[in-house]
């Protein structure tokens, strides 16, 4: 049966706080290598990706590597009553602590997904049928309801769920890479 949203983003909190260092480590690898090999992102026109903070599959290689091989590169600033936007990072250098303290890019160079870009979307946890579990604020549902991209969600194999409690307004991802 599944349990509500809240007490499974507790339990997520939980079972991630208990993963060995070593684990995390080697998940973010795999990921990392699996995401990097995405046909997809490879010809992406821009991609969207999220800073990672604590313990979330980490995207600092990520967003390292893309700026490196000159690929465009956004990532949201969440602003008020729930919005989110994206902006252009052109150096790592130019983030600076943002909403929930998440590093976020200047808002210099505002950046609107198409149909050949791809959408790097965090969560606690996911499915394999693409329902994703964030922290609970909504900002991507809403943002992804206004904008269609593919979206790929990063998760470690440990958090993965057989089915996730929805509601209608929840957005599925395209894709779901874990190590």
């Amino acid at each position: 049966m599944l349990c509500d949203k809240n007490t499974l983003r507790e339990k997520k909190h939980r079972e991630t706080a208990a993963l060995s260092d070593e684990y995390i480590e080697k998940s973010n690898a795999a990921i990392l290598e699996k995401l990097l090999k995405l046909p997809q992102l490879e010809q992406a026109g821009t991609v969207f990706a999220y800073c990672s903070v604590g313990r979330e599959v980490s995207t600092s290689e990520l967003l390292e590597l893309l700026l490196l091989r000159g690929q465009r590169t956004a990532l949201p600033v969440c602003g008020q009553n729930g919005a989110m936007e994206f902006y252009v990072l052109e150096s790592l250098p130019q983030l600076s602590a943002g909403a929930f303290g998440i590093p976020e890019p200047p808002r210099c160079i505002p950046a609107v997904p198409s149909a050949n870009d791809v959408m790097i979307v965090p969560a606690l946890c996911c499915d394999m049928h693409g329902n994703r579990l964030g922290h609970g604020g909504g900002y991507y549902d809403r943002y992804l309801a206004r904008h269609e991209v593919f979206t790929v969600c990063l998760c470690r194999a440990k958090l993965i769920e057989s089915a996730l409690p929805t509601e209608h307004t929840d957005i599925q991802v395209n894709l779901v890479i874990t190590d």
